[in-house]
């Protein structure tokens, strides 16, 4: 059972709306649907619980940069007793084109700052994962300067599509579980590693 969906971005209006920040996009997406409020933890995290049949459910966004992600959730991981595998996170990745995602079930950080935290802090690769693309790179613009670029009015309809994917993936794995949800969400995006 996931006890934790972790969406990845960086704090404060300057990132709002980048590239970077399309994890924290798809959670506030999931906690608008479900008409949830986001408060500050600890001063690391802003956090929301969700009851779903009885189980709380905690929805995070660290509160502190991208390359620091990990502490927020290895902290709030341990004080709630939370292992790797019950740990879900939503989070951009450039090799994937705007609109399509991949899901894994674990695997390394394949480049991307904040999945390398987590992994460290919470000394573990096995969680799953929504990968979510921002890609094509554009040659000749460095990769740090396109992914905290801002996204363009074009862009909309691919991410408002891409969050109701992930708001229906959300919703799979509270109703049926991980692997089921997965292995459906999977097909619909026509790729699977795991």
């Amino acid at each position: 059972m996931i006890k934790l969906f972790v969406g990845l971005g960086n704090p404060g209006n300057k990132y709002e709306n980048t590239r970077h920040n399309l994890g924290f996009m798809v959670l506030d997406e999931i906690a608008e649907n479900k008409r949830l409020e986001f408060k500050t933890w600890s001063d690391m995290a802003d956090i929301s619980f969700y009851d779903y049949d009885g189980a709380k459910i905690a929805l995070l966004k660290p509160a502190m940069f991208m390359n620091n992600s990990g502490i927020a959730v290895s902290n709030f991981a341990r004080y709630y007793k939370i292992n790797a595998d019950e740990i879900f996170v939503f989070y951009d990745d450039f090799s994937i084109a705007l609109g399509e995602f991949r899901l894994r079930l674990s695997g390394s950080a394949g480049g991307h700052n904040g999945i390398s935290s987590i992994i460290s802090h919470i000394n573990s690769q096995n969680f799953p994962r929504m990968k979510l693309g921002i890609g094509p790179l554009p040659e000749f613009i460095p990769t740090a300067d396109y992914v905290l670029s801002k996204f363009r009015d074009e862009d909309k309809e691919k991410i408002a599509a891409v969050k109701q994917k992930a708001l229906m993936l959300f919703d799979e794995i509270n109703k049926t579980g991980l692997e089921k949800a997965i292995s459906k969400g999977s097909c619909e995006a026509g790729k699977l590693r795991s």
